[in-house]
């Protein structure tokens, strides 16, 4: 750069011997004839404006005189424009992002991420998935059919390109860092437990099935949201969504995929009277029988017919997706108190395509369904013929578990001891429903029903402190903690209470309840929190109501949900006598008032200070809660669910 030139050294002066007939027509001494708009200074090109220059050699021109400009000329100089403004920002903002959130390897340009990270809960996990990509065929040769080369049908790679392309949510755009980040939480901590996802990249999900997409930031979202009302946007979204898919002819694997992403977490708004779960799993588990996934073979000549021909998988996807949908049929059934919604048959094609890639918990998992279902079917026949089932039936199912649980057992860690209490207290939840006559162990089959409940709760604390099991686990992972819950709170305010209970032990299994049961709560007022609330008031108002001489009942109509729903609507209805008598609430205000609180050694003692000194009992429950949980109408308790 230089200052602005002087006259014999300005530009004008190129253009001299070539046109003497115009140098002698225009005034020589003028220094504005002798320089061209285009060679104007920095300042007055960037402004856009006509530069007059100096009369005097080396001076600025008028306009940066005037301003007290630095009057430049730079023939190389170009005007900033606005654009290019914007492009110098953009690259600013890249930089700041960069120093903010800097790569590992330093690099600023976009490659693509691995999904493939380690989850505490599978921790060899990743390591099995490694070599499976997005479409790959999982070579099983001890497996095919000699007559038949369609086990191993190729699906077209798909190659990741450039950065993920922004979505438009509702009013606002969801930048595609955002959606790369829900996706690598998604995979990290929520697919591991329902490892059925087989579009991994953001667009190509998108591409593939928009309702699958939402779904995997819906399920991210629930715990890790960038944006606190992106959450809420999405529960909205899918609720509208999830229904327009169901309207489909044919649903392809993305559909189905997404309908059990929604059942596995299902939305905060439901609760057990408006669950969709049992409607969006059977249209589920139908639709994957109509592509032949029961088979084990990917895109089956003899069901891919019609406007289903173009609905291709592998015969690893086929297998993956059948088995999960299996599992969350037969959870969803015993949760809702229905029958097994099939009669499951051979799945050894199945599980030989599986069982080098799924975690060996997920194995166990799956084996411990198929028990459940033959359980359950074999229970409603028994309830639909004698109302009850006698303890002795219920005995030999027990041992029968006992016998299958070593086999079915592949790794002995928490969390597939978790899963066998789980599927061992639905056994023993039958010992409920048997008739007075026909049960002569009852109090010792209770209090064996109590101890599985006790190590239920105290493994699902063990695994969320260890790999946040509760906080990312599905949807049948609280119900097994409400099942537990509710037995052991029943069992407690009852005669048959364990004797050696002190009232300081009572209290802190309480409190490890209701910490469960609000681990798996994703937001206030949703299922888990609202369930946690009711036994929580239960439990804090328990000395104003009598104890029951039965410890656990059940409804027989309602199979595996039988015991949850007694106590749950016991829990309902002893609340509401507490509330209607004016005794039991006058009794409680009297103890707020004569007893102040005091300092106590005595543990018992505090204990029951504790409970006389507080304010009103009822003060805290949020009635409408119960109510809309429960659906009374009037003054008559109608029981139509659970919250």
């Amino acid at each position: 750069m230089a200052p602005t030139p002087s006259s014999e050294e300005s530009p004008a002066s190129t253009s001299g011997p070539a046109q003497p007939q115009q140098k002698h027509n225009q005034q020589p001494d003028s220094p504005q004839d002798r320089i061209r708009r285009n060679v104007a200074c920095i300042s007055c090109r960037d402004s856009k404006v006509r530069c007059r220059a100096s009369p005097v050699a080396g001076q600025p021109c008028q306009r940066c005189a005037k301003l007290g400009l630095s009057c430049v000329y730079d023939r190389s100089h170009k005007r900033v424009t606005k654009r290019s403004k914007l492009e110098l920002l953009e690259q600013e903002l890249k930089s700041i992002k960069e120093a903010v959130h800097p790569r590992n390897n330093g690099e600023t340009t976009w490659s693509p991420s691995n999904s493939h990270a380690s989850n505490p809960m599978f921790p060899d996990s990743a390591n099995r998935l490694a070599s499976i990509t997005n479409t790959s065929i999982l070579s099983a040769p001890a497996l095919q059919d000699s007559s038949s080369n369609q086990l191993t049908n190729t699906t077209t790679a798909y190659e990741k390109t450039g950065p993920t392309k922004p979505r438009v949510l509702g009013d606002r755009l969801l930048p595609g860092e955002d959606i790369d980040w829900y996706f690598e939480k998604y995979l990290q901590c929520f697919h591991p437990y329902l490892p059925i996802l087989r579009k991994r990249d953001p667009d190509e999900c998108y591409a593939a099935c928009p309702t699958l997409f939402w779904a995997v930031i819906y399920v991210a979202s629930r715990r890790y949201a960038r944006d606190e009302n992106i959450f809420a946007t999405l529960v909205d979204r899918l609720n509208r969504d999830v229904y327009t898919l169901l309207a489909a002819v044919a649903l392809d694997l993305e559909a189905i995929h997404a309908i059990l992403i929604i059942c596995a977490w299902p939305f905060p708004t439901i609760r057990f009277v408006t669950d969709p779960s049992p409607l969006l799993i059977s249209v589920a588990f139908n639709s994957c029988m109509l592509l032949g996934l029961h088979t084990g073979r990917g895109s089956h000549s003899r069901f891919l017919i019609g406007g289903r021909q173009n609905l291709t998988s592998t015969d690893h996807e086929a297998s993956v997706t059948w088995i999960f949908c299996c599992i969350l049929s037969q959870k969803i059934a015993t949760g809702s108190g229905t029958p097994p919604p099939f009669i499951q048959h051979d799945d050894t094609q199945c599980k030989n395509i599986v069982k080098d890639i799924l975690a060996p918990e997920l194995l166990t998992l799956f084996e411990l369904q198929k028990f459940s279902s033959r359980l359950h079917t074999a229970m409603f026949a028994q309830i639909s013929a004698n109302n009850g089932v006698s303890e002795a039936v219920v005995k030999n199912w027990e041992d029968e578990f006992e016998l299958v649980k070593p086999i079915v057992t592949r790794v002995e860690t928490d969390c597939s001891r978790f899963m066998v209490l789980s599927t061992q207290l639905e056994v023993q939840s039958y010992y409920f429903l048997s008739p007075p006559t026909l049960r002569p162990n009852f109090a010792l089959n209770a209090l064996r029903a109590y101890s599985t409940s006790h190590d239920l709760i105290n493994t699902a604390i063990a695994l969320e402190t260890a790999s946040q099991f509760l906080t990312h686990g599905t949807h049948w992972i609280y119900r097994s903690a409400v099942d537990a819950g509710c037995i052991l709170l029943s069992t407690l305010h009852s005669t048959a209470a364990p004797r050696h209970l002190t009232l300081a032990d009572a209290d802190a299994l309480a409190m490890r309840v209701r910490s469960v049961l609000q681990g798996c709560s994703v937001r206030e007022c949703d299922l888990p929190a609202r369930g946690s609330v009711i036994l929580e008031t239960f439990w804090s108002v328990r000395n104003l109501l009598p104890k029951s001489e039965e410890p656990v009942g059940a409804f027989p109509e309602r199979i595996g949900a039988a015991v949850t729903y007694w106590c749950l609507n016991r829990f309902k209805d002893a609340l509401h006598e507490a509330k209607r008598s004016t005794e039991g609430v006058s009794r409680g205000l009297e103890a707020f008032h004569t007893n102040p609180p005091v300092t106590n050694t005595d543990e018992n003692n505090n204990q029951d200070n504790t409970l006389n000194n507080a304010h009103d009992p009822f003060q805290g429950i949020d009635w409408s809660m119960v109510i809309d949980d429960f659906g009374w109408a009037g003054d008559t308790p109608v029981f139509l669910g659970p919250p």
